[in-house]
């Protein structure tokens, strides 16, 4: 197996950088059009964005506006393996008179220079739930 390539990292380090910004251009460019995005958890966020136009629109154009632009997204770390790329990030941000400040793990597969499908996991689950509930 030819594990995970150099530019399968940076297409993770744009993505990030793109959200940081708030630049979906870049971020589509990221993405396969028929990228999977699984979130865990019992939130507004919850469950299974199938397809480039459900993860932006359902998403990644919600948690600015409803965290009132407070929320952030710090890349920490990225490791590889064989065949993912795991990204950690900080996240921090105000919702509804609740604070944020989670380390989130996402595992990345990315094929032919687009992310295909991600996993998060969060290690305050409950803290993410209370937060966007």
């Amino acid at each position: 197996m030819a594990g995970v390539l150099a530019s399968d990292v940076e297409v993770v380090r744009r993505a990030y950088a793109a959200l940081a910004v708030g630049d979906m251009h870049e971020l589509e460019q990221c993405f396969a059009r028929d990228a999977i995005w699984h979130e865990p958890g019992s939130n507004i966020y919850s469950g299974d964005r199938v397809g480039w136009p459900e993860i932006r629109d359902e998403f990644l154009l919600l948690v600015g506006p409803l965290s009132r632009y407070t929320l952030r997204t710090e890349l920490v770390d990225i490791t590889v393996g064989e065949k993912y790329v795991v990204a950690v990030h900080r996240a921090t941000g105000q919702h509804n008179g609740r604070t944020l400040d989670s380390t989130s793990c996402q595992v990345g597969l990315v094929v032919r220079g687009r992310i295909q499908e991600v996993w998060a996991t969060h290690a305050k689950q409950g803290e993410v739930d209370a937060f966007w509930t």
